[in-house]
C-alpha cells in the first residue's frame, strides 16, 4: 500500500491554517517557502498562465533542471521540496533507494510518445525493426515505449541495435540518416514529422507511457508544516492543469512564448493529449508497476521493485473533483 506519513485529516486541518501560518511567519519576518524543481520552466509557466500562482501565503523558490534524473537527485538531497517528472525517473530513483515519494499523478499524454522511422522507410510493421539501428534516451518513457513495442513484435532488445542518446543528439543523427528509428516524445515528435519522419506507432496502446508524477522529498513530507504547503501546491497544480486542458488556445500561446517553439507545433502537441490529475490509487500504481517490471526484465534496474512503496496518497482528497 502507498505510504502515509501524516494522516489525511490532520493534513486537511494543517492546510486550512496555511494562510494563517503564512501571515504569522510574514509578521515575524520569515515567510514560509517551497523549493520547487522545474524542467524547462514548464510548471512555472503553467501556474502563471492559469493564475494559480496568485494569492499564495508562501513563497515559491524555483530551481531549473534540464532532466528528471537531476531533479530526483536534488529531491533525494532535500535541496528542493517538490517537482514534476515523467514516468521513468521515479522507477530509477526507487531502485537507487532515494528518499523521494510520488505524491500526485496526471495521465493522458501517452500519444506524445512515438516510435519514428525515416521518410520513405521500408519499415512498415514492428517485426521490420529486426536488425535496425534505433535511438532512445536511456531510462525514459521513450525507452519504455521501445521495449514494449519490441516485446509486442516478439523481438528481444538484442535483436536490434539500440543507440542510447539524448533527444538533441538523436535528433541530429536521425536527421542525417544515421538511424533507422527513434523513440522519443513531443515536441521532438512534431519537429521530426514536420520534416517528413513517419510514425510507426505511438504510445496509445500503453496508458502508462502517458503518466507524469509530482514527487516530493521525504524531508518535506515528514515536516507537518511543509506538508501542508505541498498540499496547497498540488491543489494549484491540478487546477492549473484542468485550466490548460479546457483552454488549449491561450495555453498554447503562452507555452509557445516560454519554450520559443513554433505555435503550430505546440498546438499539435497539445491536441495529442488530454492531461488531468487523477488520484494515486491501485490503478495508477498498477500502470507504473508495468513500467518497473519492463525495466527490470531488461536489466536496466538492479532488482524488481514493488512500486507501491514509493507512492504516498495522502493528498488524494485535496484534488478537485473531475467533471
Amino acid at each position: 500500500m502507498p505510504r502515509k506519513s501524516v494522516p489525511a485529516k490532520r493534513l486537511a486541518r494543517l492546510l486550512c491554517v496555511v494562510s494563517l501560518f503564512g501571515a504569522l511567519q510574514a509578521w515575524a519576518g520569515a515567510t514560509p517557502e517551497l523549493d520547487v524543481g522545474d524542467q524547462s520552466g514548464l510548471i512555472q509557466a503553467l501556474l502563471h498562465a492559469s493564475r494559480q500562482d496568485q494569492g499564495l501565503a508562501y513563497r515559491l523558490d524555483w530551481h531549473p533542471f534540464t532532466a528528471g534524473t537531476a531533479l530526483m537527485e536534488a529531491l533525494n538531497a532535500a535541496a528542493i521540496d517538490i517537482g514534476v517528472v515523467g514516468n521513468a525517473p521515479p522507477v530509477f530513483a526507487q531502485a537507487g533507494g532515494f528518499e523521494v515519494r510520488v505524491v500526485a499523478a496526471a495521465e493522458g499524454a501517452q500519444n506524445n510518445n512515438a516510435l519514428l522511422v525515416q521518410p520513405g522507410s521500408t519499415i512498415r510493421q514492428l517485426a521490420d525493426l529486426k536488425g535496425k539501428r534505433l535511438a532512445v534516451a536511456k531510462g525514459t518513457s521513450g525507452h519504455y515505449l521501445l521495449l514494449a513495442a519490441l516485446a509486442e513484435a516478439g523481438l528481444e532488445p538484442s535483436e536490434v541495435s539500440i543507440v542510447y542518446a539524448s533527444p538533441v543528439d538523436a535528433q541530429n543523427a536521425f536527421a542525417s540518416g544515421k538511424l533507422d528509428g527513434w523513440a522519443v516524445w513531443s515536441p521532438f515528435v512534431g519537429q521530426a514529422t514536420a520534416r517528413g519522419a513517419q510514425t510507426l506507432l505511438d504510445g496509445s496502446r500503453w496508458a502508462e507511457t502517458g503518466l507524469n508524477f509530482t514527487v516530493a522529498s521525504l524531508a518535506a513530507l515528514n515536516d507537518p508544516e511543509k506538508a501542508a504547503l505541498l498540499g496547497d501546491f498540488i491543489q494549484r497544480l491540478a487546477r492549473a492543469q484542468a485550466w490548460a486542458t479546457a483552454n488549449p488556445e491561450p495555453w498554447a500561446a503562452h507555452l509557445a512564448q516560454v519554450t520559443r517553439l513554433p505555435l503550430p507545433l505546440v498546438k499539435d502537441m497539445l491536441a495529442r493529449q488530454h492531461v488531468q490529475y487523477v488520484p494515486v490509487d491501485a490503478r495508477v500504481i498498477a500502470l507504473q508497476q508495468r513500467l518497473a517490471d519492463r525495466f527490470a526484465q531488461a536489466r536496466l534496474i538492479p532488482r524488481p521493485l514493488q512500486v507501491a512503496e514509493a507512492f504516498d496518497d495522502r493528498f488524494n482528497t485535496l484534488l478537485p473533483q473531475q467533471p
